[in-house]
């Protein structure tokens, strides 16, 4: 089953106002907030969209969808490249507001494996909680939106001074390509 133009544009909008906002923040040194308001729009997103497109807005979790067989495979072909577009979109976008732009790279003091360590498991806390919340037939659907967001307040404030706390291929693609 291909994706719709409606799934197409909630994965695309969704990405869209992650990015944008991680971007944001990041430019207007907004601070000890960056990893609520990220956490909020993500939340915010996902409730808006999760009826359409089931709101993955990472790659990550729309390949983890796909290894288990809850999403088919040319759908999570084309949800990733949207929400790669998203990505890179969200980031001209935010260049073309702030006129300037970032690139990510570890912390001063750290390296980057120890970024790449942070960045691969608390995507992966992200992916577990989507596949355990979200993507099951009896659990918590109603809240699948808070808990998800919650991963990344986790994230933010756990690996985001190591990292940057992307978490997203879409999010490292549409900042890196940018500057």
């Amino acid at each position: 089953m291909s994706a719709t133009p409606a799934e197409i544009l909630a994965e695309f909008t969704g990405t869209f106002l992650l990015i944008f906002t991680v971007g944001c923040n990041v430019l207007s040194g907004s601070g000890m907030w960056a990893g609520i308001s990220i956490a909020c729009v993500l939340m915010v997103a996902i409730f808006a969209f999760g009826g359409i497109s089931g709101a993955n807005f990472n790659p990550a979790v729309s390949v983890a969808l796909g290894i288990t067989g809850d999403m088919e495979w040319p759908k999570v072909g084309i949800y990733s490249g949207v929400q790669l577009v998203g990505g890179i979109a969200a980031g001209f976008a935010y260049f073309g507001l702030f006129g300037k732009a970032f690139n990510l790279a570890p912390a001063k003091d750290f390296n980057i494996f120890s970024a790449g360590a942070c960045e691969l498991l608390y995507t992966f806390m992200l992916v577990f909680v989507v596949l355990n919340v979200a993507a099951v037939k009896k659990g918590c659907q109603n809240w699948f939106g808070l808990a998800i967001g919650f991963v990344i307040v986790a994230g933010a404030y756990g690996a985001g001074a190591v990292s940057g706390g992307c978490f997203n291929p879409a999010v490292a693609i549409g900042i890196d390509l940018i500057k």
